[in-house]
């Protein structure tokens, strides 16, 4: 007597979306669920087809194979078509060796009751506008949600997050390496409010008046010659100032003189 073997999953009503598939029993990981079973179709027939429903027109059933065959799961499909997206999946779907077929296959432990879930990754060959987003959003919830199903190039963003990831632990190490340190060297810091940056700064200071004033250029012969005239110059011009002021002094002791004379002959008068 053959013996039926139980089934991993069920279906029945999800809280992401419509239908969902869920596990039976526990489900240890690699294992081969079941497979994404469907007509078989061509790019330019899956055109044709879409969008299956006039009411959900971005919602289909299928998945794309490396072999450039589409499997339509609304055709002749398997329970393996209610299998709802996440970005934190824990199914992932499988090819065989000459990429004819694809299974839906445990990435880690899925426990009983837990909903089956794979990242659908969608691929669209147009402008990936917040409009499309939108149009094939993504309802998981995961704290690493993408907010879309569509499979997106990864951007500067996680970039980023891995440097100040780095930067953190860097500051860590050094924060650790502060604390460790001995107590008399912080007692001998804080005594000296003078640290090593401070004495540098004001060393760079120092060096930099020293280079202004070492910079000047040495004068040359022709500049030598300029600076003697500019001192005879202004010999010349102090030698005319007391000469006018002694000149200035005389006339006025004459101007005295004559103005007595002028007084005394009128007292004769």
């Amino acid at each position: 007597m053959v013996t039926q073997r139980q089934p991993w999953h069920v279906v029945k009503p999800s809280k992401l979306h419509g239908n969902g598939v869920f596990a039976l029993r526990d489900i240890p990981e690699g294992t081969r669920i079941l497979q994404y079973a469907g007509k078989r179709l061509t790019p330019e027939q899956a055109d044709a087809l879409f969008p299956v429903n006039p009411d959900e027109p971005f919602h289909t059933f299928f998945f794309a194979l490396s072999n450039g065959k589409i499997v339509d799961g609304g055709q002749g499909g398997n329970d393996s078509r209610w299998i709802n997206h996440s970005c934190a999946p824990n199914c992932e779907g499988h090819e065989n060796a000459d990429g004819s077929r694809v299974f839906i296959v445990a990435m880690r432990h899925i426990a009983a009751g837990e909903e089956l879930l794979y990242d659908y990754s969608l691929v669209i060959d147009d402008e990936i506008t917040d409009e499309l987003k939108q149009s094939y959003r993504c309802l998981c919830g995961a704290p690493q949600c993408r907010g879309t199903m569509i499979a997106l190039p990864p951007d500067r963003s996680q970039a980023v997050a891995d440097e100040m990831r780095e930067v953190a632990a860097e500051l860590d190490a050094e924060m650790e390496q502060a604390r460790k340190a001995p107590v008399s060297s912080k007692r001998k810091a804080a005594a000296n409010p003078k640290t090593a940056e401070s004495k540098k700064t004001e060393k760079d200071e120092s060096d930099q008046d020293s280079k202004s004033e070492n910079d000047q250029e040495p004068l040359t012969e022709k500049g030598k010659k300029n600076k003697k005239d500019k001192k005879k110059e202004k010999s010349k011009e102090k030698k005319k100032e007391k000469q006018h002021d002694k000149n200035k002094d005389k006339k006025a002791s004459k101007k005295d003189k004559e103005g007595k004379k002028e007084k005394k002959g009128r007292k004769k008068e």
